[in-house]
């Protein structure tokens, strides 16, 4: 746990292309990047509807995604025919959040760790889009998971007890608010690469759901995803299922055509290499590219200052069409 005192408002470090290189071998990469293995490995071969235990706190943050899902009922989307993209009733919704959420967060925390509200909070309010924009991407994904790497660091999570709970329900629960939000509110992907990106919103859904996949009892190999009917019949299951349901939802046309990556992806043999590829695509195409992580913010945390202990120099990350060539 972090020492309570020296809490601060976390503030960007990375304004240039030259700034990337403290990013890669920071403290918050390496504890990001456990943090994101550990969650991992913990839900592997776990469907979705998994009897998981759920803390007392998980299920007051699970509370509050729910409350802010039903604030979604206040604020209806106007004049859609004249905003095709990018609703503005959204900014209503997202002012909202910053009139009442901390307050929200506040009410969870033990007295104790409340101290810890100046930094962890910008984190929580750059989960769910930007409202100047009206757009949402993986940079907001992030910004939650660095949200819940903090209440871990802070000790309201516990690691390992609440780490299935915290994929399966919690973040499970948030993905149903922000695809709620992208859907009624019409939000733009934050810097689309169009049919060169694995989604246009989410990327560890993959992540975790390829874990989730691993010996599956039902034997779904990876090409199932491609069938429509076996995706809606296991799409409560996993995650990586519930994801490929939401893009066959959203978008038209043949899926090889608007999800060219994922279409690719299906020819791998198994889920293990999926899985590892998964995580290879994440570190090259969100967490060393400038565009979404010059947006991160560092404070006590999530430090910036360099890794006191490295396992020796890292190989070149692969690119997207590398991840998955050797697998």
């Amino acid at each position: 746990m972090k020492n309570l005192t020296d809490f601060f408002v976390p503030k960007r470090e990375i304004l240039t292309i030259f700034d990337i290189n403290k990013w890669y071998i920071s403290e918050a990469y390496c504890s990001y990047l456990k943090f994101l293995n550990r969650i991992n490995n913990a839900v592997r071969g776990l469907p979705t509807t998994s009897d998981v235990e759920i803390s007392t706190n998980v299920q007051q943050l699970i509370n509050i995604i729910l409350t802010l899902e039903d604030w979604i009922e206040d604020f209806p989307p106007k004049d859609m025919d004249a905003q095709r993209f990018g609703n503005k009733a959204y900014r209503k919704w997202y002012a909202r959040i910053e009139e009442r959420a901390e307050e929200l967060i506040k009410q969870i925390l033990p007295q104790e760790l409340r101290p810890a509200l100046i930094e962890i909070m910008p984190y929580f309010m750059d989960s769910f889009g930007n409202a100047t924009r009206i757009d949402y991407g993986t940079g907001h994904e992030a910004a939650f998971l660095i949200f819940l790497l903090c209440l871990y660091k802070i000790g309201f999570f516990k690691e390992p007890s609440d780490d299935k709970a915290v994929v399966l329900r919690l973040f499970a629960r948030y993905l149903k608010l922000v695809r709620k939000l992208q859907v009624v509110y019409r939000m733009e992907p934050a810097g689309t690469r169009g049919v060169h990106a694995l989604d246009d919103f989410q990327f560890a859904p993959f992540i975790f759901g390829s874990s989730q996949l691993i010996g599956n009892p039902q034997r779904l190999i990876p090409d199932c995803y491609l069938q429509t009917q076996l995706v809606e019949q296991y799409k409560n299951h996993n995650l990586f299922f519930e994801a490929i349901q939401y893009i066959n939802e959203t978008k038209n046309g043949p899926f090889h055509e608007h999800s060219n990556q994922l279409y690719n992806v299906s020819g791998v043999q198994t889920w293990e290499k999926i899985n590892s590829g998964m995580f290879k695509m994440y570190e090259g195409e969100v967490l060393k590219k400038f565009p979404v992580v010059q947006h991160f913010l560092f404070g006590n945390l999530f430090p910036i200052a360099s890794a006191e202990t490295m396992l020796g120099p890292k190989p070149p990350i692969a690119s997207r069409y590398e991840s998955f060539a050797k697998l």
